[in-house]
């Protein structure tokens, strides 16, 4: 994995997200349109995906702990897998919610 992703970065990101959506998810409330339902539709499948994604990211790193004999050999070795499987439990979530923000802000 190149790219670090901080759950604190994650954490501000989905809670931007989830703030410039409320708005959008209360009109459609109120006021539904076929465009309203198909962004709406859209949130779930992201969500759904993403959990996917977590899910076969860990097994990939699963895989890779169960090929390196060693890495249980050092308390390095231990804090290595262990941040491993952190970043691959939540790049794609943190994937996500960075772009969605991104979206977002430019509306």
């Amino acid at each position: 994995m190149t790219t670090r992703h901080s759950p604190l970065g994650l954490s501000l990101d989905s809670a931007e997200t989830i703030a410039r959506r409320m708005p959008f998810i209360w009109w459609q409330f109120w006021q539904p349109t076929v465009s309203g339902r198909a962004e709406m539709a859209k949130m779930v499948i992201e969500k759904q995906m993403a959990f996917v994604e977590t899910c076969f990211a860990m097994q990939v790193e699963a895989f890779k702990l169960m090929a390196a004999p060693g890495w249980a050999a050092t308390p390095a070795g231990h804090a290595k897998a262990a941040e491993d499987m952190v970043q691959a439990a939540i790049a794609p979530s943190a994937r996500r919610a960075k772009a969605n923000a991104l979206r977002l802000r430019r509306r």
